[in-house]
């Protein structure tokens, strides 16, 4: 392989890998701006219409509908830069729930793919900016509900890395929300669920149980998810409770991983957890419906009806329906079983230890009265001998 194909190589890799990385969360939206180098400064928002600006494209239709409107990106650094421009797919990061995008490389195959931008390249001079017109067409098949996308204006920057040419994709968005109207489907579930205990090692003092979880949004809305983790131990006894942050615009088919230590467990043999996850419209995060098991949001926008889900039913409202799983966990203090088999074994000990004590003290009793009764018989023996 050659150097330049091995850097080429090298290159794609680095790219393909950070590309994700260097997206970051701002308040709603995308980030506005970021730089490369010290010397590249850029943002991306939408056009502003006649009813002001926008922090992130925001759509409800029916299929079969085509959009057209535009983003501006701008260079606020001290040099001109070249941005390369695409439309990718949203996904929630699997590990921390944060909104994220495709990869560049990664095909977008929602809503993402259905946004043609007029320029995929273009070169902006300092303290300018440029309004890029873009077109979206709905499928006339595209399933209702919220469907998310993020347009990207990307700097490619070059390096080295062990000697060989690398280049590193640095990216900033606007968010795309688009809901496209039909029957809308609510559903949320806590698949994957396990469990485990740990000790301490003062027999005496409660442990530590571990709980993990996935948090899947099965429906066609994206949602804010509280939960709730209450642990008991046998009869219902209350062991412990912990509240893990909200799940905050978790998108439809997506699923984020939940893991948590819960302190302060007592050791009772046996340990049932509870997830309970409550789910709301964007924005219900840390407020849980107050009472009942149903959150009921706002209605939708666009016209609905009512619809049946394996895990949830829905509402003509949008209804939200809280959902539990359970896990069983044994919880022994391994240290404390230790402690209380070495004390019956003690106390094994000394009751042989007594019982073979008395047992031959009785045994003991007993020669020494067979002794005595046989020297009895023989004195009488001998008088009755001398007698005669």
């Amino acid at each position: 392989m050659s150097r330049i194909t091995a850097s080429v190589a090298v290159l794609v890799a680095l790219t393909l890998a950070l590309s994700p990385v260097l997206i970051h969360a701002l308040g709603g939206g995308l980030p506005e701006t970021a730089s490369a180098d010290g010397e590249i400064t850029w943002s991306v928002e939408p056009a502003p219409t006649t009813d002001g600006q926008r922090r992130t494209f925001e759509y409800s239709v029916g299929p079969g509908t085509q959009i057209v409107d535009s983003v501006v990106v701008s260079n606020s650094g001290a040099t001109a830069a070249d941005f390369m421009l695409y439309a990718t797919d949203a996904i929630n990061e699997p590990s921390t729930g944060a909104f994220g995008l495709l990869a560049h490389s990664a095909k977008p195959t929602d809503v993402g793919g259905w946004v043609t931008l007029a320029n995929s390249k273009i070169t902006i001079q300092p303290g300018a900016q440029a309004t890029v017109p873009f077109s979206m067409v709905i499928p006339s098949d595209a399933a209702p509900g919220d469907h998310v996308a993020g347009i990207v204006a990307a700097v490619l920057t070059t390096g080295t890395q062990s000697g060989a040419a690398v280049t590193l994709e640095q990216r900033v968005g606007a968010r795309v929300y688009l809901k496209v109207s039909g029957v809308p489907k609510v559903g949320v579930e806590a698949v994957g669920l396990v469990s485990g205990y740990g000790p301490s090692f003062n027999p005496f003092a409660p442990g530590t149980l571990s709980i993990g979880y996935d948090v899947s949004n099965t429906g066609n809305l994206r949602m804010d998810v509280n939960q709730r983790i209450v642990i008991t131990g046998p009869f219902g006894i209350p062991l412990g409770a912990f509240t893990p942050k909200p799940v905050v615009n978790i998108l439809p088919r997506q699923t984020v991983r939940i893991t948590a230590d819960v302190p302060a467990i007592a050791a009772l043999a046996l340990a049932w957890s509870t997830v309970t996850l409550t789910p709301g419209e964007v924005g219900t995060a840390d407020k849980p419906a107050a009472t009942g098991s149903t959150a009921t949001p706002t209605p939708s926008p666009t016209p609905t009806t009512a619809a049946t889900s394996d895990a949830v039913v829905d509402t003509t409202a949008s209804g939200f329906t809280v959902v539990s799983s359970t896990v069983t966990t044994l919880a022994i203090s391994w240290t404390l079983l230790i402690l209380v088999i070495i004390v019956i074994a003690v106390i094994y000990l000394i009751w042989r230890y007594l019982s073979g004590t008395r047992e031959r003290m009785y045994l003991a009793i007993d020669e020494a009265t067979h002794a005595a009764r046989e020297q009895a018989i023989g004195a009488s023996a001998a008088e009755e001998a001398t007698g005669k």
